[in-house]
């Protein structure tokens, strides 16, 4: 139970990180620091079953709403959506190695920027400028997010994080007295 603890804490120091240095170190409206809570969650969605991380996601995303200025379970909708098109993704890719790990790090973050541009402009009606989200914001995060990516993944895997979930590509069931 502790790698759980040890994981929910790591996310949480994510989810700090990314806000902090993207609050506070940004070139004039020029984001770049990379949401690496979002690498986290393209990697649960490596090893975790769909309905597990799709609750891990939500609680994981309602949290970092909750850091920030928006309603928390918009937050958290973006965060399970953005969880299944991950999770997709990883089951029709037959191989794991980093440039898969950053493709889909990068449409993963693509698409939660694209949700959540979309969900403020015309839900909210708060007017943002698309091209000014699209190249000041939403892309030059995302391809970072993607670039740092491999390095969240080693650390997960690191501390053995897929050890204690149900591996991606293992469909075998396990009988006891048969």
């Amino acid at each position: 139970i502790y790698k759980y603890i040890y994981v929910l804490g790591f996310f949480l120091f994510l989810m700090v990180l990314s806000l902090v240095f993207n609050d506070n170190f940004h070139e004039a409206a020029f984001y770049f620091f990379p949401n690496l809570v979002i690498a986290g969650l393209v990697y649960i969605s490596v090893y975790m079953e769909i309905y597990a991380g799709l609750l891990t996601v939500y609680a994981v995303f309602y949290v970092y709403g909750a850091l920030t200025p928006l309603n928390p379970a918009l937050f958290g909708f973006i965060g399970t959506v953005s969880y299944a098109v991950s999770y997709i993704l990883w089951r029709k890719i037959p191989h794991d190695n980093i440039l898969t790990e950053i493709l889909i790090t990068f449409v993963t973050s693509w698409i939660y920027y694209l949700i959540l541009f979309f969900m403020v402009f015309y839900y909210f009606g708060i007017g943002l400028s698309y091209w000014n989200f699209l190249f000041s914001y939403s892309l030059p995060v995302s391809i970072t997010t993607s670039i740092f990516s491999p390095l969240i993944f080693f650390y997960f895997k690191k501390i053995g994080y897929r050890d204690f979930l149900s591996l991606k590509k293992n469909k075998s069931a396990v009988y006891i007295n048969g």
